[in-house]
């Protein structure tokens, strides 16, 4: 059996963490702080949403999030739905979507790292093969000093920075097998030198229920959608998902309603890459202020998508394997302020 806890912490957080779309990653070992979260879609108390270039971090220590003050002239522009990952001690930031833009030029294509030391900005010029054009709605998966790009785009391939050359190198590596379809707001996780690709939204249609895995030693898809047992999850994009050990933990997400409008998932489900099952894990009641959202019946936060969700580092809150959840949006009507940590057991 596999159980899941919802706990609420960083109550009464800054306003300014009323956040859906942002980006996050758990910060190196011997980091003051444990999570690093960048951009997103801001929902001010009249409604009104303009995206943000801020980062904040997170310390399970003190349970709260502080800003990060940036020390150099030049910044990344805001965004949302974008890329981040940590690679020793830089945080890499992958594109992105800018509301306040229209036009193609809206989505970015551009690669920045953050000096998680000095907090000090720098824009990334990269060679090789690769063309990073410009993308939101994408993900991005470290592994070792590469990080693999999976966009609308990556049908017949498959992007990789190599974030150990200078400058960057970005590859555009062929894949064969059984490739997940076009698509954006789906999930990627790492997972024993396999990529998983989880859900998403397409262009036109429906919202998405399958799950590709990529062998990164021969850049092979394959897919595992008919061959999961276990109950399986409704289509949905933009969910909360994250690895820990062998297993992927899928919270909430977005799908089209009967009428065709965007409704909520408040659901949890656990993909056990050993046994290629999907489980659904007992979720416990947990003790919870319902400040920007809450803990709803049953110990899990209320409905929503575009939240983030990062694995804690190894010993970030003790005991069991934590992750944390932070923000998201019930569409149209809420942006959430919270932020949980969430125990797998």
């Amino acid at each position: 059996m596999v159980a899941l806890s919802f706990k609420q912490t960083a109550v009464n957080a800054d306003q300014r963490l009323t956040l859906s779309g942002a980006c996050a990653a758990p910060l190196p070992e011997g980091h003051s702080h444990d999570v690093i979260l960048f951009g997103g879609y801001h929902e001010a108390p009249d409604k009104q949403r303009t995206c943000t270039n801020a980062a904040w971090i997170y310390s399970a220590k003190t349970g709260a999030w502080e800003p990060v003050q940036y020390t150099s002239a030049a910044v990344p522009q805001p965004r949302l739905v974008s890329q981040a990952v940590v690679i020793n001690n830089k945080l890499w930031l992958i594109g992105g979507w800018d509301s306040s833009i229209s036009g193609p030029d809206a989505f970015l294509g551009d690669v920045w790292t953050l000096d998680l030391e000095t907090w000090a900005w720098q824009r990334q010029q990269l060679a090789g093969n690769g063309v990073l054009q410009g993308i939101s709605r994408h993900q991005a998966a470290a592994v070792g000093q590469h990080i693999y790009i999976h966009t609308h785009r990556t049908t017949d391939h498959i992007l990789r920075l190599d974030t150990s050359a200078s400058p960057p190198v970005l590859e555009q590596l062929p894949v064969t097998g059984s490739a997940p379809s076009s698509r954006g707001l789906h999930s990627m996780v790492h997972v024993n030198g396999q990529l998983y690709v989880l859900f998403g939204a397409p262009q036109k249609g429906p919202m998405l229920d399958d799950v590709y895995r990529l062998d990164l030693a021969s850049l092979t898809w394959e897919d595992l959608t008919g061959q999961l047992s276990g109950p399986k999850p409704h289509p949905r994009c933009s969910a909360g998902v994250a690895a820990v050990a062998d297993k992927v933990l899928v919270v909430g997400g977005a799908f089209y309603g009967a009428s065709g409008g965007l409704e909520m998932l408040q659901d949890a489900y656990v993909l056990d890459t050993s046994s290629s099952s999907w489980l659904v894990p007992e979720v416990a009641a947990e003790q919870g202020s319902s400040s920007g959202g809450g803990v709803a019946s049953g110990g899990m936060p209320s409905a929503r998508n575009a939240a983030v969700m990062v694995p804690m580092r190894a010993g970030a809150a003790g005991g069991q394997p934590q992750l944390l959840l932070a923000g998201g949006w019930r569409a149209f009507v809420e942006t959430y302020n919270d932020t949980y940590l969430v125990t797998l057991s």
